[in-house]
Formats: C-alpha cells, sequence, structure tokens
C-alpha cells in the first residue's frame, strides 16, 4: 500500500514540474515574441524616418528647380514684354532670341524639377509593412493548427 501512494506523489510531481516548465517556456516564448515586434516596429519608425529624410532632400531640390523655373518665367514675361514693346527690327531680333532662350529655361528647369519631385508614402517602408504583415499571418496560421 505504501508504494501505491508514493507512485501517484511522484507522478504528481513530475506532472507539475513538467507543466510548470512548459509555462515557463511559453512564457519565454512569448517575451521573446514581444521583443521581436518591438524590435521589428523600432527597425520600422528608423526606415520610415531615413526615407522621409531622402524624400525631403529630393523635394527640396525639386522646390529649388522649380522656382528656378518661375523665376525665368517671370523673366519670360518680362521679355515678352519688351520684345512686343520695341517693334524696331533689330531691337526686336534681339529681344525675340532673349524671350526665347528664357522659355527653353523654363521648360527645361521645370521638367527637371518635376521628374525629382516624390509625392507618396515611402515606397521601401511600405514594401517591409507588406512582408511583416505577411510573416505575421503565417505565424498566427502556424499557431492556430
Amino acid at each position: 500500500m505504501d508504494s501505491a501512494p508514493r507512485a501517484s506523489a511522484t507522478d504528481s510531481t513530475r506532472t507539475t514540474a513538467a507543466n510548470g516548465n512548459s509555462r515557463r517556456g511559453v512564457i519565454d516564448l512569448a517575451r521573446l515574441a514581444v521583443e521581436d515586434t518591438i524590435r521589428l516596429v523600432q527597425q520600422e519608425i528608423q526606415l520610415a524616418k531615413i526615407e522621409v529624410k531622402e524624400m525631403l532632400r529630393s523635394n527640396i531640390k525639386a522646390a529649388i528647380f522649380l522656382a528656378l523655373a518661375a523665376f525665368c518665367a517671370l523673366l519670360f514675361v518680362v521679355m515678352l514684354l519688351v520684345t512686343l514693346a520695341l517693334v524696331i527690327p533689330a531691337h526686336a531680333l534681339v529681344a525675340g532670341i532673349e524671350t526665347v532662350v528664357f522659355l527653353v529655361l523654363v521648360v527645361v528647369f521645370a521638367l527637371i524639377g518635376k521628374s525629382l519631385l516624390k509625392i507618396g508614402a515611402p515606397p521601401k517602408t511600405m514594401t517591409t509593412l507588406k512582408e511583416d504583415a505577411e510573416w505575421a499571418r503565417q505565424v498566427l496560421k502556424r499557431n492556430g493548427k
């Protein structure tokens, strides 16, 4: 009779120890998952900051070219008015040439500024966020089974 209660006590101790270890294992896994998630969010924020800075630099360059285009457009209007005012053939030819030069500059600066302008969400950040969401879905599917 003594051996039966001892065996059950030993079995219950082993079961309790196994449950305690499995709880610790689950807690450790949860802690690691939270730490990984925090690290991932921090890295996403850093990537977003870097991309926004790059976009800002590019947009400042674009704004400078657009400002140059606007200044040349102003000069174009002035030269056009001078051309119209000077109907004398020699003066009109020089003023016309200047007007054409400034018109070409307006077009070139405007096209360069427009090509440098970047508007929208940071593309690298959006790509990594989509990848992270897909990864999270896969993890949830595996843990859900």
